[in-house]
């Protein structure tokens, strides 16, 4: 590609995520949504991938980042890309995925989709549920979440 191609390719994926103004800052300058938004942005750029592996890919972000980061997985994903996310976040997982697994030192203690998720009797999912409906006055205990 010449170098208005380029150009040219990095404002319009830039743009996609609202991030055409912060073309010309340095990494450091950038917010910690910022960066994750980039990131995935530059291995669309680079490899146009079909498939994305997505590794906590909220945690440490404010709710506001947060959103736009899985508003954008969504939206690559009605673009005809998957996508494999894990993470601890019930509200994320819930929002964006349609099939759960659960592992557990190694073994797969739950595979099934939304609703047999929410249906569960395991124990450990239970209490991955517990930040839906916290009980009043919870108090975790060891051995707890």
């Amino acid at each position: 590609m010449t170098e208005e191609e380029i150009d040219q390719k990095v404002r319009e994926l830039l743009g996609e995520v609202g991030l055409e103004h912060a073309m010309e800052l340095m990494p450091e300058e950038l917010s910690g949504g910022m960066l994750r938004r980039v990131a995935i942005m530059r291995s669309v750029a680079a490899f146009d991938p079909k498939m994305f592996l997505y590794d906590e890919a909220t945690t440490g972000l404010d709710p506001v980042n947060a959103d736009i980061t899985c508003r954008l997985i969504l939206d690559l994903a009605q673009g005809g890309k998957g996508f494999i996310i894990v993470t601890h976040k019930v509200f994320d997982a819930l929002r964006l995925a349609e099939r759960f697994m659960f592992l557990k030192s190694g073994s797969i203690i739950f595979d099934g989709n939304k609703d047999q998720l929410m249906q569960s009797s395991v124990p450990e999912i239970q209490v991955f549920l517990r930040e839906l409906n916290p009980p009043s006055g919870a108090s975790y205990h060891k051995g707890e979440g």
